[in-house]
């Protein structure tokens, strides 16, 4: 069952729905050491998303897929399922798993990853069963990278051939060493290797290596031919042929280079937008809170310049109230000021002398 989100290819890991030279490079290994695990208890080291530990799971007892991130491991646990098969996360250098408990270790492109590669493989040591086996694989650091292309971000100490041996010396003395590569050219193969062993040609049924007769299908055929009793001339029972300088490898090796600079390039892109939006992120928030803000203060600038206008409205008022009361006051000043002018002009001479001569008048005067 394929999980719903899949892992997202980082370079740190394979993924087997990638292709390309990687693809052969990865499956080869696992399917190579197939045979030799048949019935055994196996630890996959650094099982990443777990097409490895699934594969050797066709002919192994047990297989134990162990990798430090629990994201891969949860990703394999739910791909990956079967009675024999099982993933926990852990570090290579302090495995999870009891002394002597398994009779093979697989660790495939591994020790690269790591600073504590002594640890690592004393580690094996312990769990390994006493007539246990390592099969361990690591870039050759000469030829890794010798076309001066882009590093693997992810490799912190590559090894040569002599820096690996001398690893692996002091917990693992006895050494059988196979050399791999990814190489274009021109096969040739006897269809009939005369009784004798013949090439182990290896393809992926799904995810289960199968042993075929040949290589792959056959483009042109050679054939050597004499008449009745003579004797032919035996060819090697597989030929590889290339121009001595690897130009039809090293062409698709500037295509895949290139295609791997971008896929870096992607990569480092999408970091930096991760990084910007990490950015954008609080700044967008402290935007929307000074809108907030903004909002909260205009609803109270409208408040107050809502109530400074009643205010204002109210002022007015009261100036008008006060210029009628001023003007009612100063009718009443003038009154009053009349009314004191009468009372002294009648306690005066003048006024007390005039006043019976005007009552006279005012009470003999004919009605009009």
């Amino acid at each position: 069952m394929t999980p719903d989100h899949p892992l997202d290819f980082t370079g740190e890991r394979f993924l087997p729905e990638v292709r390309g030279a990687i693809f052969y490079e990865h499956w080869h290994r696992y399917a190579a050491v197939a045979a030799i695990v048949a019935g055994k208890r196996v630890l996959d080291a650094a099982s990443g998303e777990g097409y490895g530990s699934n594969l050797l799971a066709h002919a192994a007892a047990h297989v134990i897929g162990v990798d430090v991130s629990p994201d891969a491991v949860a990703y394999a646990r739910q791909r990956y399922a079967r009675p024999n098969l099982h993933f926990v996360a852990g570090s290579v250098t302090a495995l999870p798993l009891a002394t002597g408990s398994v009779d093979v270790v697989v660790s495939f492109e591994t020790i690269e990853h790591l600073t504590a590669q002594a640890e690592m493989l004393a580690e094996f040591r312990r769990v390994l069963a006493a007539d246990g086996v390592l099969v361990v694989s690591s870039p050759n650091r000469p030829v890794y990278n010798e076309a001066g292309g882009e590093a693997n971000h992810f490799h912190v100490r590559e090894l040569d051939r002599d820096e690996l041996a001398a690893l692996l010396v002091p917990d693992f003395p006895r050494q059988a060493w196979y050399a791999q590569r990814v190489v274009a050219q021109s096969a040739l193969w006897a269809e009939d290797a005369g009784g004798g062993v013949p090439p182990s040609c290896i393809a992926l049924a799904g995810d289960e290596p199968v042993v075929t007769a040949a290589p792959a299908a056959p483009m042109y055929f050679l054939v050597i031919a004499a008449g009745s009793g003579v004797a032919l001339p035996a060819l090697p029972a597989l030929s590889l042929f290339d121009d001595g300088a690897l130009s039809l490898w090293r062409d698709y090796a500037r295509a895949l280079s290139r295609e791997r600079t971008l896929a870096w390039d992607e990569l480092g892109a999408r970091k930096i937008a991760e990084e910007r939006l990490a950015e954008l992120v609080p700044a967008l928030n402290a935007l929307a809170s000074a809108r907030e803000a903004k909002a909260a203060l205009t609803a109270r600038v409208d408040g107050l310049e809502a109530a400074f206008a009643q205010a204002q409205e109210q002022m007015r008022a009261l100036a008008t109230a006060r210029a009628d009361a001023d003007a009612a006051l100063l009718r009443e000043r003038a009154d009053h000021d009349e009314t004191r002018r009468r009372l002294a002009y009648r306690e005066s001479a003048s006024g007390w002398l005039r006043y019976p001569l005007a009552a006279a008048r005012q009470r003999f005067a004919p009605d009009r």
